[in-house]
């Protein structure tokens, strides 16, 4: 049923996926202006040079990604007017979002070709190339909720790298889910480049995959599969600490009184000793209100 739902909603939504991708057009072109210019200056590709294009794809990825939570929560909205806020109000930490994936794709990316060439010569590096590889896999989980997280809730940037690693392990069925579908999405592309059989026409299929389907889609892939219950754990997780916050607030000696009220209560209780006062369907501690009127003569 959820393979259903999928499809049906993708293909009923997909001109905004397509629009969001012709939206999306301005930064790919950067994108491929900077490896262009990177190709010419190092007289080749460099791999770990040219992959900082993520940098300036994911500050577009703030509006696709925008777009992909109003289409997966099934809200009516305008295409253009969502796009904008995304970037207008996330360009900034979607750009340091993606500084991260790129330092942490290039020293992956070494550290696993320098283990793989030294298991030539010692096993020994077999066992630090399976743990980069780990540490990849689950980087790649996490990344799953950077870019949803960022757009859907105002918590602080550590808050949001806490949540995201917290997920991409205490979420590993929708994780594995959305990795799954997306190795099936690969798994078409090279399908159809496989029967065309023609370099410049695989080429110009992948061109046009890459430009107007692919990162709305890949957006909207994730989103299906990880928004709904990250969205219900925060929620929850925001109405535990409300009620924690709430209970301690409700602890004798602990709940807040205003000046006005301190004096209220002193006045009330001149002639009574006890350390704990009944006010107003609360429990006030004496000495946090003594201490409160002494503060503010002091001042």
């Amino acid at each position: 049923m959820r393979a259903v739902r999928f499809f049906n909603l993708y293909f009923s939504k997909f001109h905004l996926i397509l629009l969001s991708n012709l939206l999306f057009l301005p930064f790919n072109a950067l994108a491929i202006g900077y490896a262009v210019l990177m190709y010419k200056l190092f007289g080749g590709v460099n791999i770990t040079v040219t992959a900082a294009a993520v940098i300036i794809l994911n500050i577009g990825m703030s509006g696709v990604a925008l777009v992909c939570r109003y289409i997966c929560t099934g809200k009516e909205f305008s295409l253009l007017s969502a796009f904008k806020k995304g970037i207008k109000e996330n360009a900034a930490s979607f750009m340091l979002h993606g500084v991260i994936f790129y330092i942490v794709f290039a020293v992956s990316y070494l550290s696993i070709i320098l283990y793989y060439r030294g298991t030539e010569t010692n096993s020994f590096f077999w066992v630090p190339l399976v743990i980069t590889a780990l540490v990849c896999l689950a980087f790649l989980f996490a990344s799953y909720y950077m870019n949803i997280m960022s757009v859907t809730m105002n918590i602080p940037l550590k808050d949001l790298y806490r949540n995201c690693a917290l997920f991409s392990f205490g979420e590993l069925k929708n994780n594995l889910m959305a990795t799954l579908a997306l190795i099936i999405l690969g798994a078409v592309i090279f399908t159809i480049s496989y029967i065309i059989n023609d370099m410049w026409a695989v080429l110009f299929v992948l061109g046009l995959f890459a430009l107007f389907i692919l990162p709305s889609t890949i957006q909207y892939i994730i989103t299906f599969y990880v928004y709904d219950d990250m969205v219900a754990i925060l929620d929850e997780s925001q109405r535990s600490r409300k009620s924690d916050e709430d209970e301690k607030e409700e602890e004798p000696g602990r709940p807040a009184v205003s000046i006005d009220e301190a004096e209220d209560i002193s006045r009330m209780t001149n002639d009574s000793k006890d350390e704990y006062i009944f006010y107003n369907g609360r429990m006030i501690k004496r000495s946090d209100v003594e201490k409160m009127l002494s503060d503010q003569q002091n001042e």
